[in-house]
């Protein structure tokens, strides 16, 4: 039956990174059916859609934030080969032999180019009735940036179940390493306000 369960796991994290939101909105949600009780080890994996270079130094990043909250961590390099990505039988294996009940699992999606359109400073824009008036006259600038989304989800190894997400505001390549620590502070002091996790 954990077999099973921890499969579905991973089957799930396929399908809920084929079909994430749109990286524009930060979004967050706990299953309000989950009664407990929290999660006393998490297993943490880090899935790069472009490599798994950095896998190691940031699973090892995420674990230390988690254990900074009380909660015991591992990081999934430690059971998983990183110089391929993990089948279901490699992560089904891992999570059991870590001894988790809980898996935390993330996922940066491909890097993306984004447009904005914006007002050049001490430019006025002409407002009026006719909203097909004045944008595209001069001031009016376009800029764009590559962006990614971090897709994180708890799962349940017992149940197989996903029973938190959170997806945080894009991130540009250039800032990623540096937002990372700040990203992972976020992700443990959310899943600690949550009740999710043991200790303390």
């Amino acid at each position: 039956m954990l077999s099973r369960s921890l499969s579905f796991v991973f089957a799930m994290l396929l399908a809920a990174c084929a079909a994430a939101p749109s990286p524009h909105n930060t979004t967050r949600w706990r299953d309000p059916d989950f009664r407990g009780p929290p999660f006393r080890k998490i297993f943490v994996v880090g899935l790069s859609a472009q490599s798994l270079v950095d896998q190691r130094g940031f699973e090892d990043l995420m674990v230390s934030a988690l254990q900074s909250t009380g909660v015991s961590a591992v990081p999934g390099w430690q059971f998983v080969p990183t110089d391929r990505t993990p089948d279901q039988a490699t992560m089904r294996a891992a999570i059991a032999k870590s001894g988790a009940d809980a898996a935390l699992l993330v996922r940066l999606s491909g890097f993306t180019t984004e447009s904005t359109v914006g007002v050049a400073s001490g430019v006025v824009v002409p407002a009026g009735p006719d909203m097909y008036v004045g944008w595209y006259e001069p001031g009016i600038v376009s800029a764009s940036y590559q962006a990614a989304t971090i897709y994180t989800t708890l799962f349940d190894v017992a149940t197989a179940r996903p029973v938190w997400t959170f997806n945080p505001p894009t991130y540009g390549p250039a800032t990623l390493q540096q937002d990372a620590p700040r990203y992972a502070n976020d992700v443990a002091g959310l899943l600690r306000s949550s009740g999710l996790l043991a200790g303390h």
